[in-house]
């Protein structure tokens, strides 16, 4: 075969094989002259097994020779018969040389010389030999697949990074884990966890103060007459403290206890300032009923006459200061406030602690407890309950009368302050709880909410207590048959702007 004719295509090892062969064959054709082989499919092999059984094995030396055609076309010693077609065996003219151990597969060699086929008419070997290449089927090829499209290059996943605990993100596409990129300063960290905790904490204290606040029994504002006092700052806060002697929780009483709670947030103080019981001085203003006021009497009737509205047109009337909001308080308020704390520790004389029999009695009849109750035997540095502290805060006729019984009293708030801010926070809060379960007051939940964070920036605020009258300010009087202190109103006045205003 011509090699350009083989170019192009794959090579073929069998192809090559019989490609040698046949020029091998071309070969010794040609130089027999006649070029008479025949080269179809199975005649060497026929003429090669009709001379293997003639001759028996053949030695490596022997030359086989070709079969001789017979006249009707056979050949002789051929295992395809004429009237058989190609590639077809025939049952009964079928031939298989039989081997025997040590025999070798006779090969295929070329005819020899003196037995030749008639060359055939027509094309010559080569020729035949291109055109059966030609009728071949194509050589089969391995049919093409559709590939899948390519999948897109996947991106190099980021690092991560792992802290022990994989901390959320939500709402983030990190699954939980904080990307390289994201890493945190641990200084950054720090403040940001510090901040996110005094943020929790502040929501819930003031959760916890509004429940406290909700406790407080609101009177609501009543009609005033008297508001435009000249002594008054943005700086300082004015709240009235009431103590009654009520008997009954629905009835207005006489007011024993009468404090002025000043808050200056510039000085840092808080002032306490009691008004004496029997000072005589001029109501005006609006009765509980709506009528109209205008008498003179004792300052504790005004409360009486029209409550806590009346009470504080009474003094910002007299002494010209402003009150705008008051916190009221009575017998049984006092004594669970105090209890809820732990009770105070108070230094009593022997005098004070036989003088608080009377009062004694009179609170466990109301409270429905035996006579005797709470009785004190002797004086000396003691723990009083709350019944007890109520009792000394009322003592009147030891000591100096009402001027000493008025210092018992700032006393006595005076330890309840200093106490609740040494106490811890379980005690804090039974405290919050009975003071706003027991107390009254005007003002709204936002002044209270407000109040209460000023409270808690003057905790540390230095307390001072004040007296009106003062020492010279007054003298003992007496009108319609009733023991009273007429008082230098005018120096009052000038008192409370020194100490409270500056």
């Amino acid at each position: 075969m011509d090699k350009n004719e083989r170019r192009g295509r794959p090579v073929d090892p069998y192809e090559e094989e019989y490609l040698r062969q046949l020029e091998e064959y071309s070969r010794i054709a040609g130089e027999d002259g006649s070029g008479d082989i025949d080269l179809t499919m199975g005649s060497a092999d026929d003429a090669f097994a009709s001379e293997y059984q003639r001759n028996g094995s053949a030695s490596n030396d022997s030359k086989y020779t070709a079969p001789v055609q017979q006249e009707r076309g056979g050949y002789e010693g051929s295992r395809y018969p004429r009237d058989t077609a190609p590639g077809q065996r025939s049952s009964e003219q079928g031939y298989r040389p039989e081997r025997g151990s040590g025999e070798k597969r006779p090969q295929r060699y070329p005819a020899p010389e003196g037995r030749r086929r008639p060359q055939r008419s027509g094309n010559s070997a080569p020729e035949r030999t291109r055109e059966r290449r030609e009728e071949r089927p194509a050589p089969r090829t391995p049919q093409k697949t559709k590939r899948p499209a390519p999948r897109p290059a996947k991106r190099p996943e980021k690092r991560e990074i792992h802290y022990g605990g994989e901390e959320l993100h939500f709402g983030g596409r990190s699954k939980g884990r904080v990307p390289a990129h994201e890493k945190r300063h641990p200084v950054r960290s720090f403040f940001r966890t510090l901040i996110i905790l005094l943020l929790v904490i502040f929501i819930g204290l003031n959760a916890l103060l509004y429940y406290y606040i909700t406790l407080v029994n609101r009177r609501g504002r009543g009609e005033r007459t008297f508001t435009n006092g000249s002594m008054n700052s943005s700086s300082v806060r004015n709240i009235l403290l009431i103590g009654s002697d009520t008997r009954s929780e629905n009835e207005n009483g006489r007011t024993d206890s009468m404090i002025l709670l000043s808050i200056n947030k510039d000085k840092k103080t808080i002032t306490m300032t009691s008004f004496m019981r029997d000072m005589y001085v001029e109501i005006r203003g609006k009765r509980t009923n709506g009528e109209d006021i205008d008498v003179w009497d004792k300052m504790n009737s005004a409360y009486v006459f029209g409550g806590a509205e009346l009470l504080m047109d009474t003094i910002e009337y007299n002494f010209d200061i402003s009150v705008d909001d008051y916190v009221y308080v009575d017998f049984f308020s006092f004594i669970d406030i105090v209890d809820s704390i732990g009770g105070l520790e108070l230094d009593i004389t022997d005098g004070e602690a036989a003088g608080m029999e009377d009062p004694l009695g009179e609170q466990n009849h109301y409270l429905k407890q035996p006579e005797a109750t709470d009785r004190l035997d002797h004086g000396g540095k003691l723990l009083l309950n709350g019944n007890q502290t109520l009792a000394y805060a009322r003592l009147r006729y030891v000591g100096n009368a009402d001027f000493q019984r008025t210092e018992r009293q700032r006393e006595v708030i005076g330890k309840i302050i200093k106490k609740v801010r040494s106490s811890d926070p379980l005690t804090i809060n039974s405290f919050a709880k009975a003071v706003c379960s027991d107390l009254s007051t005007n003002m709204s939940r936002a002044e209270m909410m407000l109040l209460a964070y000023k409270a808690v920036f003057s905790m540390n605020y230095d307390i001072e207590t004040l007296r009106l009258p003062a020492e010279g300010q007054y003298s003992f009087g007496s009108h319609g048959g009733q023991s009273t202190l007429d008082v230098d109103i005018e120096s009052c006045r000038g008192l409370l702007k020194a100490e409270i205003y500056n």
